[in-house]
């Protein structure tokens, strides 16, 4: 490995651990009580477990076609980008489906901050990628960079926040 690659490796790794770290400090303070750990009732706890359940298959399905797939053709897709799209996927099938039974914000979360932090977030990493595509690192020899771990952040977190405005606004016509 490259001295350019290794400052690449480190730099993802860091940027990993700082994204936990700003995870941590967003949950405390989206919670209305700033604790860490949000609160669920028992049926929003059964719920959540569905979510997982097809959260789990989903990333099956997705990484057993990533598996055939890299045996039949050769992707040009960065691992990384490959392995981080799984979890985001992952994500987005617990999340939304969380989101549209009622049971992804607890009962100490403030949904108005959720929506706020996922814009940020959302953009935050949106940019970073549009700095990278714009300085040529988006894609490399043809294949698609550790960059477009920016792009599926912040899609993920657009998909969350549209899932949360488009559920909100469906109660809001019941209600009326």
């Amino acid at each position: 490995m490259d001295q350019y690659s290794m400052g690449k490796l480190i730099g993802v790794v860091v940027g990993i651990v700082v994204g936990l770290i700003i995870a941590l400090v967003v949950l405390k303070f989206m919670n209305k009580d700033k604790k860490v750990r949000t609160e669920y009732d028992e049926m929003q706890k059964q719920i959540r477990n569905k979510g997982y359940f097809y959260a789990f298959y989903t990333v099956l399905v997705y990484e057993a076609i990533l598996a055939v797939l890299s045996i039949a053709v050769e992707l040009p897709v960065h691992p990384i980008v490959l392995h981080f799209g799984a979890i985001f996927v992952g994500v987005v099938v617990q999340a939304s489906y969380s989101i549209w039974k009622d049971a992804y914000v607890g009962l100490n979360t403030n949904m108005k901050r959720f929506l706020i932090f996922a814009v940020i977030i959302s953009l935050f990493n949106l940019f970073i990628f549009f700095m990278n595509w714009k300085e040529g690192e988006a894609i490399a020899d043809g294949i698609l960079q550790p960059a477009w771990v920016n792009l599926l952040c912040g899609l993920m977190f657009a998909v969350l926040g549209a899932v949360a405005v488009v559920k909100k606004l469906a109660v809001r016509e019941v209600e009326e």
